[in-house]
């Protein structure tokens, strides 16, 4: 707004303050970032959050993160079908594919934690008694033992059986117990279980007190070029139609995750990645720096086929009735077309 014009306004007081007014909030609107709810239940796999937000990559295209914490899966799945929170990070459960099949148009766009070959945060992880000279006399001394899970209804138990198959060793061998995380250390060190199917910071606390070996993860035995997706990225109904903002997050999100694949494949930056992402999950940067670190695509691929195995698991465990066509749940084109903008990540 010219002095000049403010001159001649200022002949009309109430028409100059109304115009000063509606100037102040073109511009304020011009500043507006548009506000996204992510979900989680925290930790060091929301690294490419972390630094997308630290680094300034959401608010250059306009978006401001906030971040909720929730106890579980079946909580931020409910969450995020009712519209409470707009995106999640979300692990791969039966209770994902039925939501689909009650009318919930969840979308699965991208990876959140997923294990490929050098990349991998969840591992089985064997009593250090029961350690062998390989990987399959490990996992074969793990016949009439107990291996504990944070739960059957999960990814944890496909991927645990596919660990003990890879090495001739079915599910009908062993006994599967269901603990949480934090309580499969002390029955590791106690050797109520002799094996646990656990995440870091856990795996790393238990090797270093002597009580567990890291046996295998299911980035050593996929069968795929793609990884397999543990925790994906998922869109409500109601974000995903909102294509603009649905996309401008999907592109800062995957310039996060390339920092992390950065720091963690090439050693670029990696100090000043693990400070952030040592203070935004509020853990000592050691542990950040001595963990196995998880596996984020980044070209955030899908790896269609493993969820579709998994499927298949579900409902031959009786967790599910019937298989959910994926075209009902998951779509690349989000991630295809930050791959277009931004070049593919070698």
């Amino acid at each position: 707004m010219t002095k000049k014009l403010l001159n001649r306004l200022a002949a009309f007081p109430r028409l100059g303050l109304l115009a000063i007014a509606m100037a102040a909030g073109l511009a304020s609107a011009s500043h507006a970032q548009d506000a996204v709810r992510f979900g989680s239940v925290g930790g060091l796999t929301d690294a490419g959050v972390y630094l997308a937000d630290e680094l300034g990559y959401f608010k250059e295209v306009g978006i401001t993160v906030t971040l909720t914490r929730m106890a579980n899966a079946p909580t931020l799945i409910t969450s995020i079908a009712t519209n409470q929170l707009d995106v999640a990070g979300i692990s791969i459960t039966p209770g994902m594919f039925t939501a689909i099949e009650q009318g919930f148009q969840l979308r699965l766009v991208g990876d959140k934690n997923s294990s490929r070959p050098g990349f991998a945060a969840t591992r089985l992880v064997v009593s250090s008694d029961l350690a062998g000279a390989n990987v399959a006399e490990t996992i074969g001394n793990l016949r009439g033992k107990s291996i504990a899970i944070p739960s059957k209804a999960g990814s944890a138990y496909y991927n645990t059986a596919q660990l003990l198959k890879a090495q001739g060793v079915e599910l009908s061998e062993v006994t599967i117990a269901e603990l949480s995380y934090s309580n499969m250390v002390a029955a590791l060190a106690t050797g109520a279980v002799q094996a646990a199917y656990m995440i870091e910071p856990f795996v790393s606390q238990v090797i270093r007190a002597g009580d567990g070996v890291d046996a295998s993860n299911v980035g050593d035995v996929t069968k795929s070029d793609k990884a397999q997706i543990n925790v994906p990225i998922v869109y409500s109904e109601t974000f995903a139609k909102n294509r603009n903002l649905a996309q401008r997050f999907m592109t800062a999100y995957m310039r996060g995750v390339r920092v992390y694949n950065d720091a963690f494949a090439k050693d670029i930056d990696k100090d000043k990645v693990i400070e952030i992402m040592a203070r935004r999950a509020e853990v000592d940067p050691e542990v950040v720096r001595t963990s196995f670190p998880a596996g984020l695509d980044p070209n955030q691929e899908i790896n269609v086929q493993d969820i579709d195995d998994m499927q298949a698991f579900f409902v031959e465990h009786g967790f599910l009735k019937a298989i959910v066509p994926l075209d009902e749940l998951v779509d690349t084109s989000f991630a295809e077309a930050a791959v277009a903008e931004l070049g593919r990540y070698e």
